[in-house]
């Protein structure tokens, strides 16, 4: 097999398994939307498997190219000038892993907003709970001593 079918090769093994990823993000983007928690930790669980399968295609192609004095971008561009054939494989690997990139930073934007709120509401709580301190069990006003008194005495 030609180098060049080789490298094509590797690019569509590496875009298949982004693909898989772009899949469990985009299910981890919906559960999230909808607030579907309970499909978030088995999506994590999957979405592991994805990253670990692409760790490992994406390692085969580096060093593959590694062995061809390829080892960054810009040397892969100049690689690929006369290798019109492997470049169509080469930007759909880029793209599919720019759409993952994309998905996973929408994921974590939303995340982090949720987080937010969920941290505004428990200040907005405790702050609710420190002032029904004046009331007791029953729902009626405690009395609280303030000096001699307690309050709502005369």
């Amino acid at each position: 097999m030609a180098d060049i079918d080789v490298f094509a090769k590797l690019c569509r093994d590496e875009t298949e398994q982004v693909s898989r990823l772009i899949a469990f993000l985009e299910q981890e983007r919906e559960a999230l939307i909808v607030g579907d928690i309970s499909r978030i930790e088995p999506l994590a669980d999957e979405k592991g498997l994805a990253l670990e399968a692409l760790s490992q295609v994406s390692r085969v192609r580096q060093a593959w190219l590694a062995e061809r004095g390829v080892s960054d971008r810009a040397s892969a561009q100049r690689w690929l000038q006369d290798k019109p054939a492997a470049c169509d494989a080469w930007f759909q690997l880029e793209n599919a892993i720019q759409r993952a990139v994309t998905l996973n930073e929408f994921n974590g934007r939303h995340i982090n907003h949720g987080l937010h709120r969920a941290r505004e509401a428990l200040g907005v709580l405790k702050a609710a709970a420190s002032s029904m301190m004046a009331y007791g069990p029953d729902g009626a006003q405690a009395e609280v001593p303030i000096g001699g008194r307690h309050l709502g005495s005369a």
